[in-house]
């Protein structure tokens, strides 16, 4: 690895994250699709080994660090779906289903702890970390959550050569709080192997959307930007992009109120209407991924 190239890159990665407005004590959910990042860092660092990436990754969380310092909170996602599905849930094994640097961080980072909730989980760092890591949240997006943690705290989403329209899982969390019409909160009951090796029959729910209704992602940096809660800097060939989140909550509210949730979903067959809601419960019983009780209540 070029040492000099190395010094005046991380420089200039912080001059972006100033840029930002990204600085001290500041709480952050980092998004990233790494791959591209690293595949220019490689070429502009001049990597002679597989060690040098892993140098660089290692770099990168500890910059991140830095900038924070030890009076922030970093939060890197690790999200998986196999207690969905039926699969068991390793506190320790199971590994991230969003993004290969949060994986290098669970598997190789000993200053992160994993926060316990078996779909929605986080490696967290810093000042906040063992409140994150005590929190016992049944719904993933809920009041007891690490999402209203990151509404209720000034929270930053900073993603790194990913945009918006990808890692806002964030808007889940406004939608639970509206009560969008169009999900429910479905129970999943399996089991749960917990940081001492212990395990256990465990339950967690999700707020999730009904099968019939088709839609993809519209919210993209364009629209935070135009917003004034989201801000672009290009860094070496990528971009850095941050959102605040406590901002983001108020005009992806406002969105799904006021504008049929255009800027949150492309609703493929569905039209976003409050009046006469349903409140719908389903509660799944796995064992050797196959259902075998299955409640479900719909109240109109």
């Amino acid at each position: 690895m070029n040492t000099n190239k190395a010094e005046q890159y991380w420089q200039d990665f912080h001059k972006g994250l100033d840029d930002l407005g990204i600085q001290k004590g500041d709480i952050l959910y980092v998004g990233s699709d790494i791959a591209a990042m690293v595949v220019e860092a490689s070429r502009e660092l001049e990597f002679a080994s597989k060690q040098d990436q892993t140098d660089y990754l290692n770099r990168l969380v500890d910059e991140i660090k830095n900038h924070v310092t030890e009076e922030g909170t970093l939060l890197f996602p690790v999200y998986s779906w196999g207690f969905c599905r039926g699969e068991a849930f390793d506190y320790h094994k199971t590994q991230g289903e969003v993004g290969s640097f949060n994986n290098f961080i669970l598997n190789n980072r000993s200053d992160f702890v994993r926060t316990k909730h078996a779909i929605y989980s986080f490696m967290v760092w810093g000042k906040d970390a063992k409140m994150l890591y005590e929190m016992n949240n049944q719904e993933a997006w809920g009041k007891a959550s690490p999402f209203y943690y990151l509404h209720h705290n000034g929270g930053k989403e900073l993603d790194l050569n990913v945009s918006g329209l990808r890692s806002m899982t964030f808007k889940h969390y406004v939608e639970m709080s509206v009560k969008v019409p169009y999900r429910y909160p479905k129970y999943f009951i399996g089991n749960y192997t917990d940081e001492n090796g212990v395990t256990e029959e465990r339950c967690y729910s999700m707020y999730v959307r009904a099968l019939d209704v088709s839609c993809k992602s519209s919210q993209n940096n364009a629209f935070f930007e135009e917003t004034k809660v989201g801000q672009t800097v290009p860094f070496h060939n990528i971009e850095l992009h941050v959102i605040d989140l406590p901002k983001a909550y108020e005009v992806l509210k406002d969105d799904l109120l006021n504008n049929g949730g255009a800027n949150v979903y492309h609703f493929e067959n569905y039209t976003l209407c409050f009046d006469n809601p349903k409140e719908v419960y389903e509660v799944g019983f796995w064992r050797d991924k196959e259902i075998l009780h299955l409640e479900k209540a719909v109240k109109g």
